[in-house]
C-alpha cells in the first residue's frame, strides 16, 4: 500500500501518476506493476449536451401540465371563482417568456413586443375578472404600452448603437424618470385629482443628477477610462 507523496491519497500499484493531483509515483524499493489491470478505466467518456428542443418539451410539458391540472380543480373540486385562470394565465406568460430560451433566433424586439402583448392580456383578463372603476384601460394598459415602448427603445439604441455601459445607464435613468413621471400623471387621471409631480419629482432629480455625472464622465477623456479601468468596465 502507497500513498501519494503530495495530496495523500491512496494509490493502486498499478499507479504511475497519481489519479488526483498527477504527481509522478515513485516506489524506490519496487517497481510500479503494468501488469494487473487500473481499478479504473482508461478512457473518459462524454454525455451529450441537452439539445434546445429538449428543454422546450420539457418546460412546455410541465407548464401545460400545471395548467390542465388546475383548470380540472378548478372545474371540478375547488369551483365557485375563476382562480385556475390566474395559473393558467400565469404559464402562458412564463412560456411567453421563455421563447428566446427555446427559439434561439428569435429577434429580439418580436419577443419584447410578444412580453408585452401577454402582460397586457394577463392584465386584461383579470379586467374581466375584477373591472373596478376601470383601472384597465386608465392605469395598466397605459403603462405596460409605455414600458414595453422603453424597453424596446433600450434594445434598439444597445444593439444598433453599441452603445457602452456609461452611456446605457444614462439612457436607462432617463427612462425610468419618464416611467415614473408617467405612473404619477395616469394615478392623478384616474382618480380625477390635478395633475402634477410629487413623489416622482424625487426620482426625476435623482435620474437628472446622476445623469448630468454620467454625461460629464462620458464627454471628459480622462474621467471616463478611469471610470472604466476602476470598475472594470
Amino acid at each position: 500500500m502507497s500513498y501519494c507523496v503530495n495530496c495523500g491519497v491512496e494509490l493502486h500499484k498499478t499507479c504511475e501518476v497519481c489519479p488526483l493531483c498527477n504527481t509522478k509515483v515513485c516506489h524506490p524499493e519496487q517497481e510500479a506493476d503494468r501488469l494487473s489491470p487500473p481499478p479504473y478505466p482508461d478512457q473518459k467518456g462524454d454525455m451529450d449536451p441537452v439539445q434546445r428542443s429538449d428543454m422546450t418539451i420539457l418546460l412546455s410539458v410541465v407548464l401545460a401540465v400545471t395548467a390542465v391540472i388546475c383548470g380540472l380543480l378548478n372545474l371540478f373540486v375547488f369551483y365557485g371563482t375563476y382562480w385556475s385562470l390566474y395559473v393558467i394565465g400565469g404559464c402562458v406568460l412564463l412560456w411567453i417568456f421563455c421563447l428566446p430560451v427555446f427559439f434561439f433566433r428569435i429577434r429580439v424586439y418580436i419577443s419584447l413586443l410578444m412580453d408585452g402583448l401577454g402582460i397586457a392580456l394577463y392584465f386584461g383578463m383579470i379586467a374581466l375578472l375584477h373591472p373596478g372603476n376601470g383601472w384597465y384601460p386608465a392605469l395598466a394598459l397605459p403603462l405596460v404600452v409605455l414600458a414595453t415602448g422603453l424597453i424596446l427603445l433600450l434594445a434598439v439604441y444597445v444593439k444598433k448603437m453599441h452603445a457602452s455601459v456609461l452611456s446605457g445607464s444614462v439612457l436607462v435613468l432617463s427612462e425610468v424618470s419618464v416611467f415614473t413621471v408617467s405612473v404619477e400623471l395616469l394615478i392623478d387621471g384616474f382618480l380625477g385629482t390635478p395633475f402634477g409631480i410629487t413623489w416622482s419629482a424625487v426620482v426625476l432629480t435623482c435620474c437628472v443628477v446622476i445623469d448630468a455625472a454620467l454625461i460629464t464622465i462620458i464627454r471628459r477623456s480622462r474621467l471616463r477610462e478611469e471610470v472604466r479601468r476602476r470598475m472594470h468596465i
